[in-house]
Formats: C-alpha cells, sequence, structure tokens
C-alpha cells in the first residue's frame, strides 16, 4: 500500500485446519487463549477463536457442510496447500480508501467492500489469493457497533 496509514493493525490469522477438535487441543497444549468456538453455518465453516495478544487473534477455520461454496473453497485449499495460514484479517481506518488502492494496484478483489450481516458495523472486503501469493487478504474496519468483532 502507498499509504500505509490506514492500517491499524492485524486482526486475525487464520488457519484453515481438517480436524477442528484436533487443532483447538494442539493450541491449548501450545498454552494459546481459547476464547469460543463459533458455527458460521451459512458459510458451511465452524471456527474457533483464540486470544494472542493485545486485540489480535489466532482462528482455526474447518470446513463442515461442503454443500456450501465457502466451504468448498476451504476444502480446496487444504486439499492443494495442506493445513496453514489461510487468511490475515488487517483492520484499517479506511476501508474506501484501501479498496480505491487495491483496485488502482490491479489486484484481483472479491467482491466490493461490504457490511457483515452477522456482524453489525463492520465492513470487510477481500482480496483473492492469486493477488496475495496464496493467502486471502481480508480488510477490514470496524464502526461504532462493531467494536466487539
Amino acid at each position: 500500500m502507498k499509504d500505509s496509514g490506514h492500517m491499524n493493525g492485524i486482526f486475525a490469522v487464520v488457519l484453515a485446519v481438517n480436524n477442528l477438535d484436533a487443532a483447538i487441543e494442539s493450541y491449548k497444549k501450545l498454552g494459546f487463549e481459547f476464547l469460543e468456538r463459533t458455527p458460521r453455518a451459512a458459510w458451511g465453516l465452524e471456527a474457533a477463536q483464540f486470544k494472542m495478544g493485545g486485540n489480535t487473534k489466532l482462528e482455526l477455520l474447518a470446513a463442515v457442510d461442503l454443500e456450501k461454496p465457502t466451504a468448498q473453497t476451504v476444502k480446496k485449499f487444504l486439499d492443494k496447500n495442506g493445513e496453514g495460514v489461510y487468511q490475515i484479517a488487517v483492520l484499517v481506518d479506511d476501508l474506501d480508501a484501501v479498496y480505491g488502492q487495491v483496485k488502482e494496484s490491479g489486484a484481483r478483489m472479491l467482491g466490493e467492500p461490504h457490511f457483515l450481516p452477522s456482524h453489525p458495523g463492520v465492513k470487510v472486503m477481500w482480496v483473492s489469493p492469486k493477488s496475495t501469493h496464496g493467502v486471502f487478504l481480508e480488510f477490514m474496519h470496524r464502526g461504532e457497533a462493531g467494536n466487539k468483532a
């Protein structure tokens, strides 16, 4: 980014895993503080979050309903790459400005910035792993109602 002043840090590092239960136990044994396990039924996923320090989270993500396109994408990633870093979520203060910069760069985006219905006040956009050397890049802005996202 030409103007990294829009970036406020990493919100989450997301790992794709084959077996969520086993991965949760592994990270607990390593000393990570378990926060919660959440279904993402609309996407066919299930996730577990761990505290990493500050406001950054480690999230484990598993595909549970392969009828859903997002779960199919996660499964495809796992089949191709194995378990590992799937996505990095970066907090920004001006998502529209970041969108303009990313679009101008020629990077492949997955849709336009939009609010997440499940998290009021949270607006996101994704950059394709084809433009980021294999990792989904999510830019997110948390407004007043979204500070607990």
